[in-house]
């Protein structure tokens, strides 16, 4: 749709999305589409994978200027998936896979009061490349994709690829410096569940610092007490780091038809001078997993019958 990139636009004929959410489920919910679960409509919403679509909001930027140490970021969590991306009028990027981050630094372009936001999605078939000899399967252009594979259809399910911000989108005040990712994983767990050993995986970024930074972990039991901590000091050259960390009497993550899932609160906070520059918040289970290839051992009997 022309000019929809623009700030000002009469969107007379559009209709309300929620975020996070889906084309499809808003098309159901404006009277646009029937059920496409029912019935044969799954043909009748083939157009949709056929057509582009865009997303327009609004948004307040911040009301405090950006200091010389400060960035802001606009975090996409997830883009279904082809997507270019405008604010007040201009391109900042573009995305292609709904299973990651698109991230895009707004600084120079955001404004104190209203900014427009606008977001194009592709038609998906227009990203596809060309086909290959070993490609199997009905569908074999979705294997080109970042992009949830069920949306092609199978025997199961009917062909709805979807299309739309799928996660939340956030404005990220950053100073001096920003976690690019937190990796929590179980190293070792006592036979008597009496102890587990874990790690944690930190990875950092400096823009505007370069002098020692602390780093302050702790993981929270169910109950909210505390399970275990770690803070270390981090040289200007130190970005990444590993915390090992012990659990007495841990509870562990169970599949909900074994058990219960048990989650931990798991807390990454990075300071400096004693000042809170950013503090993250994740989930974590404790579990170890391992692939059993050991002979199955077949018990012989003779077989019986009865009849009456």
């Amino acid at each position: 749709m022309a000019g929809a990139f623009q700030k000002r636009l009469d969107e007379e004929g559009w209709i309300p999305v929620p975020v996070p959410g889906d084309v499809h489920r808003a098309l159901l919910d404006a009277g646009r589409i029937e059920d496409p679960f029912f019935d044969r409509n799954e043909d009748r919403c083939a157009w949709i994978e056929d057509s582009e679509w865009w997303y327009r909001m609004s948004f307040d930027g911040p009301h405090r200027p950006l200091g010389p140490d400060e960035r802001l970021r606009l975090v996409f969590n997830g883009l279904d998936t082809f997507a270019t991306v405008w604010l007040n009028g201009e391109e900042i990027g573009s995305h292609a896979n709904m299973f990651r981050e698109a991230v895009f630094e707004i600084g120079d372009l955001v404004r104190q009061g209203e900014n427009t936001l606008a977001v194009l999605f592709d038609r998906p078939l227009d990203h596809v490349g060309e086909e290959l000899p070993d490609q199997w399967g009905l569908t074999p252009e979705r294997v080109f994709m970042r992009k949830a594979q069920f949306g092609f259809g199978w025997d199961w399910g009917p062909r709805l690829p979807t299309v739309g911000i799928w996660r939340p989108i956030e404005l990220r005040r950053e100073r001096r410096a920003s976690i690019r990712g937190v990796h929590f994983y179980t190293l070792y767990i006592d036979p008597t569940c009496k102890r587990a050993a874990v790690a944690v995986r930190v990875e950092l970024e400096r823009f505007a610092t370069e002098d020692r930074l602390e780093a302050a972990i702790t993981l929270t039991s169910p109950d909210g007490s505390l399970a275990a901590d770690y803070s270390l000091l981090l040289d200007g050259e130190d970005s990444n780091f590993t915390a090992y960390l012990t659990v007495e009497n841990p509870r562990l993550w169970w599949t909900h038809d074994l058990g219960e899932p048990v989650l931990y609160g798991l807390g990454v906070e990075l300071r400096q001078e004693g000042e809170v520059l950013l503090h993250n918040e994740s989930r974590v289970g404790i579990r170890t997993l391992e692939l059993d290839q050991s002979p199955i051992r077949r018990s012989r009997g003779r077989a019986s019958s009865a009849s009456s």
